[in-house]
């Protein structure tokens, strides 16, 4: 097993970029955390991380910052205009290889997503399962075609990499997977699609930068991708359930699938429009599809599962949210599901 002593991470003040910084830290590694604006990442100047400013469109100084780290995590990503999002998550996964491998690192582990897949998925989804994003989603286009520059790249050179590929990941800090569901259950009673039945996939953050460490550190990680998500899925009923619940909501409402879906191609077309194409259609097959992204090759081969529940992260991420956003007369969830 490697010992990872110093490490890059870019996107450090996004979500998961901060929570895996933070992780680092605690595990006594020096960090050198890039964000686009060091500003934003003076929390985790406090706790110890050095934060530097940079960009990975910049390929001379994401080299420069990358000189002296043994473990370079790439985290950076974008959903934005369709220009802005090919020049982050696919040009910019470029450099950052290429900055590890000139800057000298041991490892390079890369941030993809269960995205690449496509929306059309079902039964158990292993890492070898094609992939298949739609053409209306150019989030997922652009990270499949990052992490082949990255497989492509790490070939030629050799550079020992290793691709990650989480679910929805929730949890302190989660502006979508928590804070926007929890407002969503706040405001309306909770949606579903199809009774709820379809299998959601939230994975808890510290579960995420668990692996991603482990899997840096792991000798038998160079080489593969891996799932990060929850191995069996709960349903969407169940994810949806426990933030209507700490929304003090009893009621859901099922959303009429067959207007959605007559609905999602304009929908599509107008997001086309202002540049920032989404495939409608694809997310609602995302909220009645019975698929698990398998979790084998990760226990088979790092001997790693999540150690979180989801009752248990979801108890962590209301305690987030009640500090942040919930009504002081809002009871504790853990009590309701005791």
């Amino acid at each position: 097993m490697m010992t990872i002593h110093t490490a890059l991470v870019t996107g450090a003040n996004g979500f998961i970029g901060a929570a895996l910084t933070r992780a680092l830290l605690r595990r006594g590694v020096m960090v050198r955390a890039v964000c686009r604006t060091p500003r934003k990442g003076a929390a985790l100047a406090q706790a110890g991380a050095e934060v530097v400013r940079g960009d990975v469109q910049d390929l001379q100084r994401l080299t420069d910052l990358a000189k002296g780290c043994d473990v370079f995590f790439h985290v950076a990503a974008v959903m934005g205009s369709a220009a802005y999002t090919y020049n982050v998550n696919v040009l910019g996964a470029q450099n950052a290889i290429k900055a590890a491998h000139a800057g000298g690192a041991a490892r390079f582990v890369h941030v993809s997503t269960v995205a690449v897949y496509g929306f059309n998925v079902t039964g158990s989804v292993a890492e070898d399962h094609p992939q298949q994003p739609s053409p209306n989603d150019y989030y997922s286009i652009t990270k499949m075609h990052g992490e082949r520059l990255v497989w492509a790249y790490a070939g030629r050179t050799g550079l020992p990499t290793t691709v990650i590929r989480p679910a929805f990941v929730y949890g302190e800090g989660s502006t979508f997977w928590s804070q926007a569901l929890y407002d969503l259950c706040r405001r309306f009673p909770m949606p579903l699609v199809d009774g709820g039945h379809g299998h959601a996939h939230p994975i808890y953050v510290e579960d995420v930068c668990d692996l991603l460490i482990h899997a840096a550190e792991h000798p038998r990680a160079v080489g593969n991708a891996f799932n990060a998500a929850p191995d069996p899925a709960p349903t969407w009923a169940d994810f949806l359930g426990y933030y209507a619940r700490m929304a003090g909501r009893a009621a859901s409402i099922e959303l009429p699938l067959p207007l959605l879906n007559a609905a999602a191609p304009l929908i599509t077309a107008l997001t086309r429009l202002r540049g920032t194409p989404f495939d409608m259609a694809g997310f609602l097959r995302v909220w009645g599809h019975r698929a698990t992204y398998s979790m084998a090759r990760t226990a088979d081969l790092l001997g790693w599962q999540p150690s979180t529940s989801l009752a248990e992260g979801m108890r962590r991420t209301e305690l987030w949210l009640r500090r942040n956003r919930l009504p002081e007369s809002s009871e504790l969830m853990t009590t309701a599901i005791k």
